[in-house]
């Protein structure tokens, strides 16, 4: 039987290859048409028919076209795979002046705005860092027993999705809490400067990559949002990293000072040619560092996962928090009972915010259809079997449809839910 094809409207090409994708993630259809349309911005410029912009606006326009601005990573794919093929990928730690580990936090500050990250030392103790480990493999084992597991790379990867109701460890992690983490207070300070009062968690999953899994396509981690950006990062990416990373071992890539230029600018606009930024010194790079530190990332630095190509596996927890105005402001989610929502016609949940969009509002990794909230995926452990054959929603969804037609032997497909 041939897997059913995906629907070009929702997913992309890169999608398609890589299995689960938490990356801002543009559809092949609107891809497509971004790349013509920068093609055809191109062809006009060189032929003296379009003046570059002025950085202060230009001639007001009488049509509306806001909602043909474009987003970073249409014109980013394939980057990463080639300079991997091409073996050009160097280690962090080959650049002396690219950011070391400290708890200064004038130094994480500095290096943060020159190079876009910084790296937080002994961010967890080895006690701490066991009882996630502890917590996120067993989650992960009985979410593949359970046939709920999001598998990618050829099941050389695994997404634990949502962990925030999967284990007291993980929330308290999530909250900077210094019994789970014991630079938390500091990583929470640094996070208020950069995103200012009331940020909040946007993403929380576990990350387990094997060898020959882990790669991804370039992206900015706000790549939702359409160019050009503000002047600031939206949201903070956070790594807690539970294993050692290396080139080798499929530490993140990412191209250091592409956030900002030396004016403060962002170096990622679209009247400029930012995917060659990765030629410049230090260009691509895999994040060397060792396990217990934390990596702290503006989301507007230019990066993808890494390719574990050495044996072995390498774990760690990314978390996304996002500025305070980045929301609803009536919370449609708290304000509807059950009852309510059964009312909604499709349209209308999709205008709340229950239909995903670029990959926001995903859950356990499902961008697709993840509604309805009838059984979710929450805390599960090898300890207590009896919660493993449970009537999970993620069994009903297009998903994981999918993912079984596609040769997932950790999904289960068991048709639409029937009304309860």
């Amino acid at each position: 039987m041939q897997p059913e094809s995906r629907d070009d409207s929702r997913l992309t090409p890169t999608r398609t290859e890589q299995g689960i994708n938490t990356a801002p993630t543009l559809t092949a259809a609107d891809e497509i048409a971004q790349l013509r349309a920068e093609n055809e911005r191109l062809k006009k410029l060189l032929e003296g028919k379009l003046s570059p912009p002025s950085p202060v606006g230009g001639v007001r326009d009488s049509k509306i076209n806001y909602y043909k601005y474009p987003h970073s990573g249409a014109r980013l794919g394939g980057i990463t795979g080639k300079a991997l093929k091409a073996g050009t990928i160097k280690q962090t730690t080959d650049f002396p002046y690219l950011p070391q580990a400290t708890l200064d936090m004038d130094q994480l500050e500095a290096d943060f705005m020159r190079w876009g990250y910084c790296m937080v030392e002994d961010a967890v103790s080895p006690a701490q860092m066991q009882a996630q480990l502890d917590r996120l493999l067993d989650q992960a084992e009985a979410e593949r027993v359970a046939k709920v597991a999001m598998m990618s790379h050829g099941d050389r990867a695994q997404l634990i999705g949502n962990i925030l109701p999967k284990g007291q460890e993980f929330r308290d992690i999530l909250a900077f809490e210094e019994s789970a983490c014991q630079q938390g207070p500091l990583i929470e300070k640094l996070l208020g400067k950069i995103l200012g009062k009331g940020f909040y968690l946007g993403t929380a999953h576990g990350s387990i990559v094997h060898q020959g899994g882990g790669l991804q396509d370039m992206h900015q981690d706000q790549g939702y949002v359409p160019l050009p950006h503000p002047p600031y990062p939206l949201a903070v990416l956070i790594i807690w990293l539970f294993s050692d990373f290396s080139l080798e071992n499929g530490g993140t890539y990412l191209v250091p000072g592409t956030h900002i230029d030396e004016t403060g600018a962002n170096n990622v606009r679209p009247d400029v040619e930012y995917e060659k930024l990765v030629t410049t010194e230090p260009g691509l790079c895999a994040l060397n560092a060792p396990a217990g530190q934390c990596f702290i990332m503006d989301a507007r630095l230019l990066h993808s996962g890494g390719k574990r190509t050495a044996p072995g596996t390498r774990y760690g927890l990314r978390n996304l928090y996002i500025r305070g105005h980045m929301r609803q402001q009536e919370n449609q989610f708290l304000g509807c009972s059950d009852e309510v929502l059964e009312r909604c016609s499709p349209k209308l949940m999709g205008l709340m915010g229950f239909k995903p969009y670029l990959g926001l509002g995903m859950v356990n990794g499902n961008g697709l259809d993840p509604a309805p909230r009838k059984v979710p995926v929450g805390e599960l452990s090898m300890s207590r079997p009896q919660e493993l054959d449970q009537d999970f929603d993620i069994k009903h969804s297009r998903m994981a449809k999918f993912t079984k037609d596609s040769g997932g032997k950790h999904m289960e497909y068991l048709g639409p839910r029937a009304k309860l």
